[in-house]
């Protein structure tokens, strides 16, 4: 009687352990869309305005009063040279500037006079000729003295050097009390506006990377973020050892932190003027022997069931992969739940796209 009880409860049990139970996934529709091929590179941050400092005269450095790394602004007094003997001469430059003046005020009102006493016929025509004559001298003699001065005080601003635009002391190129010669550097002074990312590109792509082609940049000072931006020019300059040319990307003013000589990683984004069939990367499962697969989600007789597919993969990017063979745009594939599958096992769809 027992052993009959048993039989029963296992036959009403059976159908229970036939049940499938659905596994949830989600699923994503492949897609035909332009295709990109992404090309990684690599370089740095430069600025626009990079200049090495020197002076116009020669002479001993007496004010240095900047550091590397110090900030300046544009007409910033960064160096000067000792003037004393430009001094001097100034002074005596000015002296005979006055010197002069009064003599060309006294002959001026010695002419006035000379003039009023013409009209009265009580002095000779010829005396007033040569008191204009004399004017005339010490005015050319004046006009010459401020010629001197004035180039005396130009020498004297020399012996000053001056910030021509706003930025950073990179390098400082003497010492106080050095003696330099005009062209020789003093100061290397950088902007940090204007700056932009120099990246080294392989030949092979270089004359597809056209000014407005994109790149997707990071820098380490933003981790987990992306810029991307177009390349706003080619430079033809090769790099012979690496055969790689430089393309140069304008950075907006925008992002933090960046600084001359930093690193910047990046990849260049090259249309392929043609379409593809493609797929979410986690969509993909490669396998030890090199195969790679997706599972299909596939509607049979109103269930979804998985169905694996071998495919052939080409041009990763934007989080998408090429599929050559085994896909058609408009099939569902598992992107999530999809790590052990079995061939024809139930599938419950979780998102919407499969509704």
């Amino acid at each position: 009687m027992l052993r009959s009880v048993i039989v029963v409860c296992l036959l009403l049990l059976m159908p229970l352990a036939r049940a499938e139970t659905a596994v949830p996934v989600r699923v994503a529709t492949t897609t035909l869309q332009p295709l990109v091929e992404v090309v990684p590179v690599s370089g740095s941050v430069s600025t626009a305005r990079v200049a090495t400092l020197s002076a116009e005269v020669e002479g001993r450095v007496s004010g240095l009063p900047v550091e590397e790394g110090q900030r300046i602004e544009k007409g910033a007094l960064l160096m000067t040279l000792d003037d004393e003997l430009v001094q001097r001469d100034l002074d005596r430059d000015r002296a005979e500037v006055a010197r002069l003046g009064s003599t060309l005020d006294d002959a001026q009102r010695r002419l006035s006079e000379a003039s009023t006493l013409a009209e009265r016929r009580s002095i000779a025509a010829s005396e007033v000729r040569g008191l204009e004559a004399a004017v005339a001298q010490a005015d050319a003699a004046l006009a010459g003295a401020r010629a001197g001065l004035q180039r005396r005080e130009a020498l004297a601003r020399r012996h000053r050097l001056e910030a021509p635009f706003s930025g950073v002391i990179s390098r400082r190129l003497t010492e106080l009390g050095e003696w330099v010669e005009p062209g020789t550097g003093v100061l290397e002074l950088i902007t940090l506006q204007q700056l932009r990312a120099d990246l080294q590109v392989p030949q092979r792509f270089y004359a597809r990377a056209e000014p407005g082609s994109r790149v997707e940049l990071q820098f380490e000072g933003h981790p987990g973020e992306d810029f991307v931006l177009p390349v706003t020019a080619r430079i033809p300059l090769s790099s012979q050892q690496a055969r790689t040319f430089l393309l140069r990307i304008a950075l907006p003013d925008d992002i933090a932190g960046l600084i001359p000589g930093m690193s910047v990683q990046g990849e260049l984004l090259l249309d392929q003027q043609q379409q593809g069939v493609v797929v979410s990367r986690d969509a993909l499962l490669r396998q030890v022997d090199g195969r790679v697969a997706v599972w299909r989600a596939v509607n049979e007789a109103g269930q979804w069931r998985a169905r694996e597919q071998q495919v052939r993969s080409g041009l990763a990017f934007d989080g998408v992969v090429e599929v050559r063979e085994g896909l058609e745009a408009g099939e569902l594939v598992v992107v999530e739940g999809n790590e052990s599958l079995r061939e024809g096992q139930l599938l419950n769809l979780l998102n919407h796209e499969a509704d």
